[in-house]
Order: C-alpha cells, then structure tokens, then sequence
C-alpha cells in the first residue's frame, strides 16, 4: 500500500469510528484544532522524519461491560478534563494521518482501563502508523481505588492493556529512518531489573536512540521547577533527602530504588541516546537531560498540546 492509499484508508476508517461511536460534533474545528510546539531534534540520519507526539488525553469512555463504580468516576473525571478527550485524540491522529508522521503517544491517552477505552485505543493503534508506550492511568481500574501501585495491581490489567497496544508494554524497539526509537515502563516510579541490559543492547546496534517513557526523568532543573509550582515533581529519581517534604503517601510512591537509581546513572552515560520523550506532568517543558540528550515532555493531550518533532539530518 502506498502512502496515498494508506492516508486515504485511515482518513476513512477514523471517520467511520468518529461517526459511530462518538458525537458528531468530535469534527467540529474546536476540537479538531491542535496547539502544536515546534521541535527540531538533529541526529546522525541520512533523511528527515516528522512525529507527533501526544500524551494524558485521559479518555473517559465506558459502557454496560464497566462497573457502576468505573461509570461513575469516569464521568467526574471527564468534567475533571474538559470533557471530549476522544474526540481530542482522534483529532491529533488524525493530524498525524494526514501530515504523514509517526504517531508518538507517550501514556495516559486513557484515564482507566474500562471497556471502551480500550476499544477505542485498540481501533486506533491498529489502523495507524504508530510506536507508543504507556502510561499509569491505562493500569487504573478506576481513579481513586485507593490500591497501592505496583507490579501486582498493573497486572490486574496487563494483559488487557497489552492487547490494546501495538508494541510490548514493558519494553520495546522500533527502527524509522535510521532512528532507534526504544520504549520503557517507569509508569510506578522504578524501572525493570533487567533493563540497563536490554537498554545496551539497543545501543549496540550502534544508531541513535530517541527514548519513550511516561514519567519523566529526574533533572535538577525540573525538579526544583516543578516543585516550586506544584510541591510534588512526579518525576523518576530524586533523592530521598530531595523529596523528603512530601506527604508520606507520596513519598513512598515516588521513592527511588537501586535498580531505578543505576538506571539512570547509566542512561546519562549512555552516548547512544539523544533525546527522550515523555509526559505525566500536563505541561510542555524540554531541558538537558545528560551531555547527549535532551528531555522533551508534551502538554496535556486534554487541552489538545502536542509536540511537532522534526528529527533532521546533524549538519
């Protein structure tokens, strides 16, 4: 299939499921419109390549196969987000369709694992030209359970989520363009035992990698930043003694441990990486995050933000 009759299929197949299963009105131009950042990333590639990059839509769908509980929260959360965040993902899919470019969701493109979500998630990524990975909301039963967030409570849903996605949920990579685009799990705050071994064996493939993980990665920049506007970073890997203030809840949930500590020494030594791309805090922010790479986290997929990336040949 070639690339017109590829963009004319899935310009069809996205207006078949806007006019079936959401409102008509998804396809108005308010929801449609999308407040894109510019970015331009220079790599050791011999050809340019254009990616859209997306995250915390938090999709709140659900029908009779959900729980009263799960109907329930998800219509609070809804009003919560402004209410069409479908509508709101379909549109920057569809603005990725058409313009031709990877589509790079980086999680919380739903606000729990109810039914319909997943449907609409499962649709989607099986009709596009996309590499993601995933959030901590795809895991939540339901926002507010109160269930303590590690690997037994992900696997409630694991392999339902799992069957959504186009790409392992744990780890992952894709080659575009000569680009290595590698895909982690940090959505918990820690990382897998084995994954500074998978991770170097990316790298010795010997072509630069562009990193997808939810949560960002501990800076000290955007530490401090985001705990002068908020008191809580969300973010992966500050120090105890950093985040000693937190609520004890939020403390524990965001405390670092070894393995997740001497993953990110290593991925600040690894030249192999140039840029990671991320989400989780519902704000656009990029800095440096070691001497090679450069952190790019995309705004709230809600109030329909994404980054435009343009990975150019390095002059």
């Amino acid at each position: 299939m070639n690339r017109r009759d590829f963009l004319a299929r899935s310009a069809a197949c996205s207006a078949a499921f806007l006019s079936s299963r959401l409102p008509a009105r998804a396809q108005d131009d308010e929801t449609r419109a999308l407040e894109v950042n510019p970015i331009t990333i220079p790599l050791p590639i011999r050809r340019k390549l254009t990616a859209l990059q997306i995250s915390d839509t938090h999709i709140s769908l659900t029908d009779e196969r959900d729980s009263q509980r799960q109907r329930e929260m998800a219509h609070q959360r809804a009003e919560r987000f402004g209410g069409r965040s479908a509508e709101k993902f379909l549109a920057a899919l569809i603005y990725a369709r058409e313009k031709g470019e990877l589509f790079l969701p980086v999680g919380d493109l739903i606000d729990s694992c109810t039914a319909k979500n997943l449907d609409l998630l499962r649709a989607c990524f099986a009709d596009s030209d996309c590499f993601a990975c995933v959030g901590n909301h795809e895991f939540y039963q339901w926002v507010g359970d109160g269930a303590k967030e590690d690997e037994a409570y992900k696997h409630l849903s694991f392999d339902r989520v799992r069957a959504a996605y186009p790409d392992d949920l744990s780890f992952c990579s894709r080659e575009v363009a000569g680009i290595n685009f590698v895909a982690f799990d940090d959505v918990f705050y820690y990382v897998a035992d084995d994954l500074i071994d998978r991770f170097k064996a990316e790298a010795a493939k010997g072509l630069p990698i562009v990193a997808l993980c939810h949560c960002p990665l501990y800076t000290p920049e955007l530490f401090q930043e985001t705990v002068a506007r908020q008191g809580v970073a969300y973010i992966v890997g500050a120090s105890d003694e950093e985040i000693a203030h937190y609520p004890q809840d939020m403390f524990e949930e965001q405390r670092t441990n070894e393995t997740t500590r001497a993953f990110l020494e290593y991925l600040r030594g690894e030249k192999a990486l140039r840029a990671i791309l991320c989400g989780h805090l519902h704000r656009t922010w990029q800095g440096a995050f070691s001497e090679t790479a450069t952190m790019y986290i995309s705004g709230a997929g809600f109030k329909r933000q994404a980054n435009e990336i343009r990975f150019v040949p390095e002059a």
